[in-house]
């Protein structure tokens, strides 16, 4: 397994090579190293320096300083199974099943629906087969399950690789998809740092291949349903580096025709697009802070008006409490019901998004009053908002997940609980501020040092609830996705990390 987590991490540093119609040069993005089985990864390292890549190119020669050459790891793990890589396919039952597996649980309304009723091609296959595998050996911790879910992924980069060359493929609906499908690979089979960052170059690659696709793809149905799936990754990424959403996503968002189920969600893009903004100014400071609380208030107020218009009374966005004593997994006997299916997603981004705005909003004062024009709100209306937030995301989580069993998951499991992850980490992350005393530092962060079970503590309604979320969190790395643990962990303290909460 040593050899093969060493090859993975070869095959992770990656870059894309997109050909463009316009320009005969071949634009240089990131590079997936061809022949990922064959040759050395000296040639990825060179790839990386030709093209400025330093800090991956320094990354790489690290790991060649502690492992034998690439090549010979690549011919133990083509005759590490018998059967090897040479065939591409370990079994066909085997890949039939992650294949039919993939469709029943990650394929829903509200995730990849651009992939339902589709009959892939064998270049599609690939990525979708690594998926299913990975989940698959996830449930059931089988390791060798895992190594097989693990060549296919590479072997998916290759074929990325290749498509991506070629200057009609490169801007085809399934290499985007196939993209997507690769970042979605790093969240199944999370192991450390560096799965975040593979998965960020995932989402900067599919990000480049959106804008050379052009705003013509949005014409088209397919082309709609695969940019609004690919938005939301591209907008998680950048709120959470504090770098602003590129521009042609928020421009693209705004101008997209009127639909009565995605309307709602296109204008709440808009809105994740300008706390990125917000966020990125405040790291960088070229906007004083007068300006940026101006700029976050006024957002604030149109966070609020967009969900006063989701539950006006002909969307199909609202939804209700109710008072289900009898489950075991509703929170405080309650759940929410909506009349969208998959408008639980978007209300999750709003109240994420609020979340992400109010810890912005004491940042800003906490740095720079009491020179600002205003008195500002008190820190404990900052609170009450977060507060909400977290007991929605329950509610919400409790209606999606409802009585599902580890034993039996239904159908579309991948996909509820794939979705619910980062909204019940904020949850958890604002009750660990109630539990915990932050040190609070002049630059506006708030750090935690997260070393122990504080659900643990005396029982209140804080710790109660913290305890309810990671068991959800511990439900949903069950289910296959290995993401979920790592967040479960640091809301466990066994993570034993400083967190902070005034930032993130």
């Amino acid at each position: 397994m040593t050899g093969v987590r060493s090859l993975m991490f070869a095959a992770r540093l990656h870059t894309f090579r997109f050909f463009s119609d316009e320009d005969s040069n071949t634009l240089v993005v990131t590079v997936y190293a061809d022949n990922l089985l064959e040759e050395p990864r000296s040639h990825a390292i060179k790839e990386y320096r030709a093209n400025g890549v330093s800090d991956l190119a320094r990354r790489a020669e690290a790991i060649e300083t502690q492992t034998t050459s690439f090549g010979i790891r690549a011919k133990a793990l083509r005759e590490g199974s018998g059967s090897g890589l040479g065939s591409r396919q370990p079994s066909n039952t085997r890949e039939s099943v992650a294949q039919s597996f993939f469709f029943d649980n990650f394929v829903s309304a509200s995730y990849m629906s651009c992939l339902e009723g589709m009959t892939p091609d064998e270049f599609l296959l690939k990525p979708i087969v690594a998926c299913g595998l990975a989940a698959l050996a996830n449930r059931e911790n089988d390791a060798d399950g895992l190594e097989v879910a693990r060549r296919y992924y590479i072997d998916a980069i290759a074929a990325t690789n290749t498509a991506l060359r070629h200057p009609r493929r490169v801007k085809e609906d399934n290499t985007l998809i196939a993209v997507a499908l690769l970042g979605c690979f790093e969240r199944l089979n999370w192991e450390s740092h560096s799965s975040l960052l593979s998965w960020r170059h995932h989402v900067e690659g599919a990000t480049q291949l959106l804008r050379l696709r052009g705003r013509g793809q949005l014409r088209r149905t397919t082309g709609r349903v695969i940019f609004r799936e690919i938005r939301s990754n591209i907008t998680l990424n950048a709120l959470y580096a504090e770098k602003e959403v590129p521009d042609f996503v928020m421009q693209w968002s705004a101008a997209m025709e009127l639909d009565p189920t995605q309307t709602p969600s296109d204008r709440l893009y808009v809105l994740a697009a300008r706390i990125g903004s917000i966020r990125s100014s405040f790291r960088t400071g070229d906007q004083n802070d007068q300006r940026l609380f101006d700029l976050a208030t006024s957002l604030e107020r149109d966070l609020l008006r967009w969900s006063e218009e989701a539950l006006g009374a002909h969307s199909v966005y609202s939804f209700r409490s109710v008072h289900d004593p009898s489950s075991p997994y509703s929170f405080n006997g309650t759940r929410h019901e909506y009349d969208l299916p998959q408008a639980h997603r978007s209300w999750n981004t709003w109240r994420s998004l609020n979340i992400i705005l109010s810890r912005t909003q004491e940042a800003i004062v906490r740095r720079s009053w009491p020179t600002l024009a205003q008195a500002p709100p008190s820190s404990q209306h900052y609170r009450a908002i977060r507060d909400r937030m977290t007991v929605d995301i329950c509610l919400a989580a409790a209606c999606v997940l409802g009585n599902d069993s580890l034993d039996d998951p239904p159908e579309g499991s991948i996909a509820s609980g794939y979705q619910l992850v980062v909204p019940l980490f904020l949850g958890g992350t604002c009750l660990l501020e109630q539990l915990a005393e932050p040190s609070v530092s002049p630059g506006g962060s708030r750090m935690i040092f997260v070393d122990e079970a504080l659900h643990a503590r005396t029982p209140n309604e804080a710790s109660i609830q913290l305890a309810w979320i990671i068991e959800r969190l511990d439900h949903i790395g069950g289910l296959g996705i290995r993401w979920a643990f790592s967040f479960s962990k640091l809301l466990k303290g066994h993570s034993r990390v400083y967190y902070d909460v005034g930032r993130s």
